[in-house]
Order: C-alpha cells, then sequence, then structure tokens
C-alpha cells in the first residue's frame, strides 16, 4: 500500500505525486502545438499555467462567461477582501472553498502558494454546535481536524482564488484567454467550433489537442461520449442547499471563533460557516428540498432558525436572515462518474466535467486541482500524449470514483456523527493508533483525503480494514470484560436457604 501511494508524508507536508513514476522520458510530440483549454474556472485556469509551465507554447483558454478581469486596474488588484462587491459577474458562485493538501501542492508547483494563502483563512477544525446551544461562544465543542499542530485546511472565496489565477496567465505570454466564447462542438476533422455573440460568426479553430474542464455540466464531456464508449452517470442526492451570511459584528469583529468550521449538526440537515477574511462568514443550510422549499414565510424561516439553531437567533447572528433566504435559491447537488475520460492523446477531461462530488469533504476543487497537477507530473516523465492520457485516465478514475463515495459518505457524519461522544472517541483511538504504530501503517481516513495525496479509493479502502480491525477488537474486549463480569458473579456465594 505504502508503494501504490508513492513517496509522501501523511501529515501533508509533501507533494510527492501518489502514482508510480515512469524512469525515462520518451517524446513524440511538439510542444508547439496548439492547446485548447476549454474553461477558465479554477481547473481550466491551473492546468493551462502548468502546461505553460511543462514548455508548451500555444495555449488558448476559451471561456463562455465575461471576463471577471474588467474594471480592475492591474494584477496587484487581487488581494484580501478588496474584491468583495468587485466580482458580481459569472464567476460567482455558491459555497466556499475549503483549500487543503492537494490544492495547495498545485499552487506551489505554480509559485503561487504564499500569495493564496495570504488571501485564506486557516481551519483548524470544526466547531460543533450541538442541539440546544444558546451562546455561539461558550455553548461549543472544538474537534481539531488532526493530533498534530499547525494542520490546518483554509478558507477562501472562489472568485478570488479564480482571478488570482487569471491575473498570474496575464503574464504568461504562451497562453491566451478568450472570454465570451462557448463551447459548441469538435467535427470529425478535429476543428472545435465556439459560439460568440459578441463576433458576427463563430470561432472555428484546429487545435492538436483539447481540454475538457468545463464543469459538472460539460459539452467537451458530450463530444467526448461520440468517440469512445463511455460509462456516464449523474446522481443527485435529496438535499439541497441556501446560501446565507453571518456579517462582521458592529465593532468589525468575527461574530464567532474565525480559525474553525462552524457546524450545527441536525440529523438529516445542518447549518455550516466558513469564515471570510473581511471577519463575515459563509454560511450554507443543507437540507432536505421539502425543508427548504416548505418554509414560505419569513415567520416560518424565523422559527425554523430559532428551534434548530437558538445561538443563530438569541446572538443576532444573522441579521438579514430572511432576506438572504429568500434571495438565494435552493441549488441541487450532484455527483458525475465519467469512465474513461480520454480519447487517444487528442481530448481529455478533467475536473468536474470528469468527477463533479458533492461538497462534504471540501475536495471538489482540491481534486480539480491535483488533476492538473498529476497530468502535468505525467508530462515530465512522457511527452506521448496518447500514452500520458490513458495512463492518466487509469490511475484517476477509480481515485475519482473513491471520492464521490467518500465525499457522500461525509455528509452522514457531518450532519449526524459529529454530536456523537462515540464518533469523538473513535477519533482519539485512530490518532493513538497512528501515533505509536509504523509510519504508514495507521492513518485515519480525514488525514489521507485532506492532509495527503493518497488516491482516495486507496484511502477509503484502507479506512474500512482499520475500522474492521478496530471494531473487532472492541468486540473481543467488550466480550472480555462480559465474559469476566459473569465469571464473577458465578464465584459469588450462593445465598443459603432460610
Amino acid at each position: 500500500e505504502r508503494g501504490e501511494r508513492g513517496e509522501q508524508d501523511q501529515t501533508g507536508s509533501n507533494c510527492a505525486e501518489p502514482g508510480k513514476k515512469v524512469s525515462k522520458m520518451t517524446s513524440n510530440t511538439s510542444k508547439d502545438q496548439p492547446i485548447v483549454v476549454v474553461g477558465a474556472g479554477l481547473v481550466g485556469a491551473m492546468t493551462a499555467i502548468l502546461l505553460s509551465k511543462r514548455g508548451y507554447t500555444k495555449i488558448t483558454v476559451y471561456d463562455a462567461r465575461p471576463d471577471p478581469r474588467v474594471g480592475l486596474s492591474g494584477p496587484n488588484e487581487a488581494s484580501g477582501g478588496e474584491l468583495h462587491g468587485k466580482l458580481g459577474n459569472s464567476l460567482k458562485r455558491s459555497i466556499n472553498l475549503a483549500l487543503s493538501h492537494r490544492g495547495i501542492c498545485a499552487l506551489k508547483a505554480i509559485g503561487l502558494e504564499e500569495q493564496i494563502l495570504e488571501k485564506a483563512v486557516p481551519m483548524e477544525g470544526r466547531m460543533i454546535h450541538p442541539p440546544g446551544c444558546m451562546h455561539a461562544k461558550d455553548d461549543t465543542v472544538f474537534q481539531p481536524y488532526d493530533h498534530r499542530p499547525g494542520q490546518a485546511i483554509y478558507s477562501i472565496s472562489r472568485e478570488e482564488l479564480n482571478l488570482s489565477l487569471l491575473l498570474h496567465i496575464q503574464r504568461i505570454p504562451q497562453v491566451s484567454v478568450v472570454f465570451g466564447a462557448k463551447f459548441e462542438s469538435i467535427d470529425k476533422h478535429a476543428r472545435a467550433t465556439f459560439s460568440a455573440p459578441d463576433l458576427d460568426r463563430p470561432i472555428v479553430t484546429e487545435p492538436s489537442v483539447v481540454l475538457g474542464a468545463d464543469g459538472a455540466f460539460s459539452k467537451v464531456r458530450e463530444q467526448l461520449g461520440r468517440v469512445v464508449r463511455m460509462d456516464f452517470s449523474r446522481a443527485y442526492i435529496s438535499s439541497g442547499y441556501k446560501e446565507l451570511t453571518i456579517p462582521p459584528t458592529p465593532h468589525g469583529h468575527y461574530a464567532m471563533h474565525p480559525h474553525a468550521l462552524h457546524i450545527w449538526p441536525r440529523g438529516d440537515f445542518m447549518l455550516i460557516a466558513l469564515p471570510n477574511q473581511d471577519k463575515s462568514f459563509t454560511a450554507t443550510l443543507f437540507a432536505p428540498f421539502e425543508t427548504l422549499e416548505g418554509l414560505g414565510t419569513e415567520e416560518e424561516v424565523e422559527g425554523f432558525f430559532l428551534k434548530w439553531f437558538p445561538d443563530v437567533c438569541s446572538c443576532r447572528l444573522m441579521p438579514t436572515l430572511a432576506h438572504d433566504y429568500f434571495s438565494s435559491p435552493s441549488s441541487s447537488l450532484l455527483s458525475i462518474r465519467v469512465s474513461p475520460w480520454h480519447h487517444q492523446g487528442r481530448l481529455l477531461l478533467l475536473g468536474d466535467a470528469a468527477h463533479a462530488t458533492v461538497p462534504f469533504y471540501g475536495q471538489g476543487m482540491n481534486a480539480g486541482f491535483e488533476d492538473a497537477l498529476r497530468l502535468y507530473e505525467m508530462l515530465g516523465e512522457s511527452e506521448d500524449l496518447s500514452e500520458v492520457f490513458a495512463r492518466f485516465s487509469a490511475e484517476m478514475v477509480p481515485s475519482r470514483e473513491g471520492l464521490v463515495e467518500v465525499s457522500l459518505d461525509n455528509y452522514k457524519e457531518m450532519s449526524a456523527k459529529t454530536n456523537s461522544r462515540l464518533f469523538a472517541l473513535k477519533r482519539r483511538l485512530d490518532w493513538v493508533l497512528e501515533s505509536v504504530l509504523p509510519a504508514g501503517a495507521w492513518s485515519p481516513l480525514y488525514t489521507m483525503v485532506t492532509f495527503s495525496r493518497t488516491h482516495y479509493h486507496i484511502a477509503k479502502a484502507q479506512a474500512e480494514r482499520q475500522d474492521a480491525l478496530l471494531n473487532g477488537a472492541l468486540a473481543l474486549l467488550a466480550s472480555a470484560a462480559l465474559a469476566s463480569a459473569l465469571a464473577a458473579l458465578l464465584r459469588l456465594p450462593k445465598p443459603r436457604a432460610p
């Protein structure tokens, strides 16, 4: 198992790739061939930057949205909270991002790790608000993510991160970005067509390679399905979400502990809140659609929150609750599985186009960044794109299917188990065993997923084996304790007859 993961440090300090390395470089392709990346979001932008670092010289990124850089005075303007309110365009998307080890490794590879972490707020654990909690500071329970100090994930604005990548691209002559161009199709002659409402005619290009980073409803994926026998599934869960806001206090401070992901676990629904640099929190209510849509008036919304999240109401954490609730649409959550991700050395999917997942492990963006990083690593081993794409797809498909599964499982953990003493006890046992056993012999699932580059399916399989061993050991201890108690009872003197 250690060999399958590659050389890595479970603390997350090592960015070594999790796959086996190819020892010699092979090449039968030109670095001057035109490459098209569809999608200038997080994964598309990261992919383009890494391809330029690998020496490719003709990279064009197309995106259907307006250019978010318009109106900014220069590359240094993408800093701190100054961008809040400036990005009210189509880059805006719900749910803050939780940046962790896999994503940080990709940022490190392009030299933006420090710049991006300066815009982020570290979260060292979960702050649990149990049922009946009346005060957001005094009645909460902190659960660290790891027993080692310094381990944290980072809350960051999606649009600020995306804009930082796009501004970085402006300094790379090998990469150009075309906004307002919607991908339509690829024909049998490998011509890619983009519709452009601002132009009189479509944009037609003849790239050697098309990389699809165009999200969960990918049109590149549709084209891939026309040329390969592709397995594809899309599954929605019964819950959706609404995004809400916890503003700074009247004195300009955080209303709650800033270095934690706050969770109000309530069984089949939950509220979470992630800190922002401007001292606000982005809060998200995850609940079944019948719950979200069943609250039809301001009084019903306020009554629901007063019943289930009393500290939110008693502490006036959401002064604009009703307005925010009805201003935010009820959004869906889905998972996507695709196999294979490629066609020869011509077409490849990355990010949500290949493996969209529910957000409950905070790994969607991190996995997408790791896709781009893993492709970059493989292109350093071989320049034969047919070989690289096939190997990349074979390695990443099972990993990302594992991501879908652990993300779905983590909804149950966050919404119900985090409030359980038994759950807290098991985490401590995991940490003890990790500390006393040889390195790599025992690792908690959360550590493998969040603080390493262990492939997700391998992490899931190891965690299941560990759970089986731990549950078996606890069952033996319980049986031994019961047997000892029975033996003690049998040794007691029999009562004498009157």
